[in-house]
């Protein structure tokens, strides 16, 4: 997360078919084409309200998003549809008592992830948390990535369909921002490693959004020859299962300002832009390449 420095239900046969064909309506909008809209007017993108970080449930009926003040205190907004009807815009229960942002769907939609500073006395130390959809609805909450180093927080989580979990681990210190996974292995996370992206040596990575089948996964960073500040980049799985340089995706994303990466719809078909404290959209073809182009 860049923004330091600028500042589900029981995993049924019913719920699995819903998380394999994804029925989210965008509430009701048009594709916006190639063109970038603002997305969702007034139910995401609210007046005088920052956001980010775009959270679609795999079954199409509840969104989250980071909204409220600037980082470190920002809330995890809920929007839940009900008898086919989408309900305005709330304050996630499970963040009424903390700070939180980030949100992020496992691909079955079992699980719901995000950062917080839930539990700590400075607002600032956040660490990533999970919870799992159940009848009941969203329960066992449950911190699962915490590095033992008050100076070092993590951020926006992104889950593969093994159970993975890329985030950005900050160092607070040097203001400095890597790429982490952790494996999940029989019912834990494994210790988070570094993964090895072709950026500087020199350069800031932050906010990763990975592909569901990891072919692909897209950051921000900084010193890529690029304009100034953060530039929007994406990586492509080799055959060797190592990472592509990463591939600039054009003028129209990055721009001479900051530029927070994307996070891509379920189905795979849109791509969410966070600027301007809105978020924005745009068809994903042209902009997510296969992984064999590269």
């Amino acid at each position: 997360m860049k923004g330091v420095v600028t500042i589900a239900f029981l995993m049924s046969f019913s719920v699995i078919t819903l998380a394999q064909h994804s029925d989210f309506d965008y509430f009701g909008l048009s594709s916006p084409g190639d063109s970038i809209k603002l997305f969702a007017p007034h139910i995401v993108s609210l007046k005088d309200v920052r956001e980010k970080s775009l959270a679609i449930s795999p079954a199409g009926d509840e969104v989250f998003f980071s909204g409220g003040k600037s980082w470190p205190e920002s809330k995890i907004m809920q929007v839940k549809k009900i008898n086919n009807l989408w309900g305005e815009p709330q304050v996630a229960d499970f963040c009424m008592d903390c700070f939180a942002c980030e949100p992020a769907f496992s691909p079955d939609g079992k699980y719901l992830f995000f950062s917080s500073s839930k539990g700590e006395k400075d607002i600032k130390r956040y660490s990533i948390w999970r919870l799992e959809r159940t009848e009941s609805g969203w329960e066992n909450l449950h911190k699962i990535i915490d590095i033992d180093d008050p100076n070092i927080w993590e951020f926006h989580p992104s889950v593969s369909k093994n159970g993975s979990v890329y985030f950005c681990r900050w160092d607070n210190k040097t203001q400095f921002g890597s790429i982490y996974k952790s494996i999940y292995i029989d019912g834990s996370y494994a210790d988070p490693v570094k993964i090895g992206l072709s950026f500087d040596i020199k350069s800031s990575v932050t906010d990763p959004f990975v592909d569901p089948d990891e072919k692909y996964i897209i950051t921000s960073s900084t010193d890529q020859n690029g304009k100034e500040g953060y530039d929007v980049f994406i990586s492509y799985k080799k055959e060797d299962n190592s990472w592509s340089s990463p591939v600039n995706p054009g003028n129209r994303f990055n721009t001479s300002g900051d530029e927070d990466s994307f996070d891509v719809s379920p189905d795979g078909k849109f791509v969410f832009i966070y600027k301007q404290d809105d978020i924005y959209w745009t068809e994903a073809k042209g902009v997510i390449e296969k992984s064999s182009d590269h």
